[in-house]
């Protein structure tokens, strides 16, 4: 699977062709439910346009995707919105485009340029970084050992969530999985196997 990436920010774009004027917006969601919201929320805020068409891909492997026309006719809005999403490989993404009509039909082809046009604008503009799936990790060492963990952890690209100090030292990192196991030997090598692992449970998450 190609490498993913996510919005950072968001991205806009606004222009006008042949009297229609086009508004679009690509951002962050979670989820279909997140998305749904900010559909209902440009409806609510763009009461006189013809349509709100829009596009989402979601999920760690971009495998739920969602596309609405509007009643524009089939085909020449979610779908050329939804084209420049795949074709930078985002995941966890929307995009939306507001029309305000202006009198002049487009046609089909005229319609799907302005879509997709609106699309690749706004995504041309979102910030994005790397989608990395990480694996969370306590874990249980002594304080000798401490300073080389941590210089082992950066090294790792991994990321502390939380550190306890008491008769040992507990700290809780997030690290890519594919970092893990070449982590968990170096780990093993310099405690001389006395440390302790456990793991919770595999993430998402991002970098730039």
């Amino acid at each position: 699977m190609p490498e993913l990436w996510i919005p950072s920010g968001t991205g806009h774009s606004d222009f006008t062709e042949r009297k229609s004027r086009f508004i679009g917006e690509a951002r962050k969601v979670s989820g279909a439910e997140e998305a749904r919201l900010r559909i209902k929320k440009l409806r609510l805020e763009h009461p006189r346009s013809r349509h709100v068409a829009w596009a989402y891909i979601l999920g760690k492997d971009a495998a739920l995707k969602g596309m609405s026309d509007d009643g524009e006719p089939r085909g020449t809005a979610g779908r050329p919105i939804m084209d420049p999403i795949k074709g930078n490989s985002l995941t966890d993404t929307l995009v939306t485009v507001v029309r305000y009509f202006g009198g002049v039909k487009l046609g089909t082809g005229g319609l799907s340029s302005a879509y997709g046009k609106s699309s690749q604008e706004s995504l041309a503009g979102m910030p994005r970084v790397r989608l990395i799936e990480r694996i969370r990790v306590e874990l249980g060492i002594e304080y000798s050992v401490y300073e080389q963990v941590v210089r082992l952890i950066r090294e790792a690209d991994g990321l502390i969530v939380q550190e306890l100090f008491e008769s040992g030292v507990k700290v809780v990192v997030d690290l890519p999985v594919s970092m893990f196991e070449e982590f968990r030997r170096n780990v093993k090598d310099i405690s001389r196997g006395a440390a302790q692992f456990e793991v919770n449970k595999k993430g998402e998450s991002n970098e730039s």
